[in-house]
């Protein structure tokens, strides 16, 4: 196994790593969390932005809703304490910690329909399909990916009041914990997008390590 760059373990984890793995450029995954594990991303490179995903383990038709979470929060911006709730508002995740607190939870993830007619550019890679891909073998297709959460994605009002994505302003080794409250079907896509500044114009890997505490 190739060696973990420092900027894995920048930020000590408070806890036992039962798993820690460095998802590629573009890249994404899925696998199951069982309650009350704890799920860290981490931005390995500065400026990347993960998209996340997540379902009942055992229903796959309860999954996560933002618009709940957000209402159930009273927050536009989940901050440490806010939990992440179902469609029928079970507490599915609860934001434990970070080291930059930016995220992104209330709009649409990068697909390809949205790069085209926003940009012109048909048949890009985007988070859509890289989480119906992470998810095939659970039986999910692209239709069946609710809106995700983006951990480091900044986006803010630009001088004529529009909504505009922004550089994040996380760096190498900032991190995002989010604690299981039941157990998880989770899908991660490692944002693929370069058309804007999402990313800083460039795809990095991300690293992702789940953990118990003790």
């Amino acid at each position: 196994m190739a060696a973990l760059p420092p900027s894995m373990r920048k930020h000590p984890v408070e806890g036992r790593v039962l798993q820690e793995w460095i998802l590629p450029a573009k890249g994404y995954c899925a696998f199951t969390l069982r309650s009350q594990q704890v799920l860290r991303v981490v931005d390995l490179e500065g400026k990347q932005v993960t998209d996340i995903v997540v379902f009942n383990s055992s229903d796959h038709g309860e999954e996560m809703s933002l618009a709940s979470s957000l209402l159930m929060n009273r927050q536009r911006e989940l901050r440490k304490g806010a939990v992440v709730y179902s469609q029928i508002c079970t507490p599915m995740m609860t934001i434990t910690g970070y080291s930059n607190e930016v995220s992104f939870a209330y709009g649409s993830m990068c697909s390809e329909e949205l790069n085209r007619l926003r940009y012109g550019i048909a048949g890009t890679t985007n988070c859509r399909d890289n989480l119906a891909q992470a998810l095939t073998s659970w039986g999910f297709n692209r239709r069946d990916i609710p809106n995700a959460f983006s951990p480091f994605m900044r986006v803010d009002l630009n001088e004529n009041e529009e909504l505009e994505i922004m550089e994040p302003a996380s760096v190498a080794g900032d991190f995002y914990d989010m604690r299981a409250e039941m157990d998880l079907l989770v899908g991660i896509s490692n944002c693929p997008q370069e058309l804007n500044a999402c990313n800083g114009y460039r795809a990095k890997p991300s690293g992702v390590i789940i953990y118990e505490t003790e």
